[in-house]
């Protein structure tokens, strides 16, 4: 396959860049650039059973989840983490998913947020996506269907 004859592959996509900018501006403020998925994968573990993706979780509960992951990322790399750095990232999580000031969030959205923050390779980041989506719809096959079944 000829790559020049794919019309608009080296067309620049202007809300594509902007996305993908302000994407990177909240993991520099919320220091998840140093946040890998063999970080993150354990602590998310952590918040609940796999058949517990829709539950709500407390400011308390995700606090916790947010301090365990940036400690093992501080042993791991010291001095890259700053000590507002779980505050920042909680606080956003809530402003985000805690529209009604519920004082709760959604254990799937804090997931997807998190893997799509995390430093990791978009391939890696796409792997765990779509295996929360699988746990989400219970079917933890590892596949992807156009049917959704």
């Amino acid at each position: 396959m000829d790559m020049d004859s794919i019309e608009g592959l080296n067309e620049v996509r202007p809300a594509v860049y902007r996305t993908a900018m302000k994407l990177r501006s909240l993991q520099k403020l919320c220091h998840m650039y140093v946040v890998t998925l063999r970080e993150l994968i354990p602590v998310l573990c952590s918040l609940g059973g796999a058949r517990d993706t829709g539950a709500g979780l407390s400011e308390q509960k995700v606090r916790q989840c947010i301090n365990r992951m940036f400690q093992s990322v501080s042993q791991e790399v010291p001095g890259q983490v700053s000590a507002e750095a779980p505050e920042m990232t909680c606080r956003l999580l809530y402003r985000l998913f805690d529209r009604g000031q519920t004082g709760a969030v959604c254990r799937r959205s804090v997931e997807a947020a998190l893997i799509s923050l995390s430093a990791d390779t978009l391939s890696a980041k796409h792997k765990a996506l779509v295996r929360l989506a699988d746990r989400c719809s219970g079917r933890e096959s590892g596949t992807v269907s156009r049917s959704g079944s």
